[in-house]
């Protein structure tokens, strides 16, 4: 290979492994027996409970695995080392950008017998790196309301979040987190960039994604990681939902009426009447 392929192979390989640390997590964990002692060479598997992928690792020396570039979902992680019971824990989350750590005790005896848990992940994370933010998660964006004047945009619930700020209603500006400019956003799509410099600035992405199609999206306000980078204000990665081995769908429509609504307590306060305000948006998924 002559030295300017081998200088794009290693650029390729950078640019992957950067956009799966942008839309992607990692699990890890330590396995150790009832004493505190680590067991090396354990076979590892880890599941995704809705599609069964499988990935499959052995402990080190250390007694610890790793696996990276997982993608975001509910997983099952099953341990086997000889002497040694299998070891199965359920429903343990990972979400985008925050690493989980599930750590095993195994308890002597066969491989015929089995200790069954739920939900074994670290509640608290130790392991993450300084990225302050939040994970907006596919029921908090099912169920919080996001239907404004213009339909249903998942970036709304942005503006929830500590640090960010409406200056709208104030200077007649836009959205700022923490003081940034209002222009200093980045968003992110499965990992492809979601911007547009054109536009007044603020939460705004040319795409408007259907709340439905979105598995979850993590927003980071302050001290983004290396892979985030490139803008000062907070940083929106949004992943679409991979699906399942089952088909599922939704139907709905939201409507909208002043006959549904109660008075605005400022338009009491003023003596004015209801705002007239009509809205229907249909949809559906599947």
């Amino acid at each position: 290979m002559s030295k300017s392929g081998a200088i794009l192979f290693c650029l390729v390989l950078c640019a992957v492994s950067a956009w799966a640390q942008g839309t992607t997590s990692r699990v890890t964990g330590t396995i150790q027996d009832a004493t505190g002692a680590v067991i090396p060479n354990a076979s590892v598997k880890l599941i995704n409970e809705g599609t069964q992928a499988t990935f499959e690792t052995r402990s080190t020396q250390s007694g610890s695995y790793a696996f990276e570039a997982v993608q975001s979902g509910s997983y099952e992680l099953d341990v086997e080392a000889a002497g040694f019971r299998k070891f199965i824990s359920h429903d343990n989350q990972v979400v985008i950008g925050q690493p989980s750590t599930i750590n095993v005790k195994l308890e002597v005896g066969t491989l015929i017998d089995t200790v069954e848990v739920t939900s074994s992940t670290e509640a608290v994370e130790t392991s993450s790196s300084s990225n302050l933010g939040n994970v907006i998660g596919q029921k908090t964006i099912q169920d919080l309301p996001i239907v404004g004047t213009r339909g249903r945009n998942p970036l709304g619930l942005i503006d929830l979040q500590p640090g960010v700020i409406d200056t709208q209603s104030i200077t007649g500006g836009a959205v700022v987190v923490f003081g940034a400019r209002d222009r200093a956003w980045n968003i992110t799509l499965d990992g492809i960039d979601n911007n547009e410099s054109s536009s007044g600035g603020s939460d705004f992405a040319p795409l408007r994604t259907n709340p439905d199609s979105l598995a979850e999206f993590k927003v980071i306000t302050s001290n983004p990681s290396a892979e985030y980078g490139r803008s000062s204000g907070a940083q929106v990665a949004m992943i679409t939902r991979s699906g399942t081995n089952e088909f599922h769908g939704s139907l709905f429509e939201f409507y909208r009426t002043p006959r549904l609504n109660a008075n605005e307590w400022q338009n009491n306060f003023n003596s004015i009447g209801k705002r007239q305000f009509v809205q229907h948006i249909p949809g559906g998924s599947i």
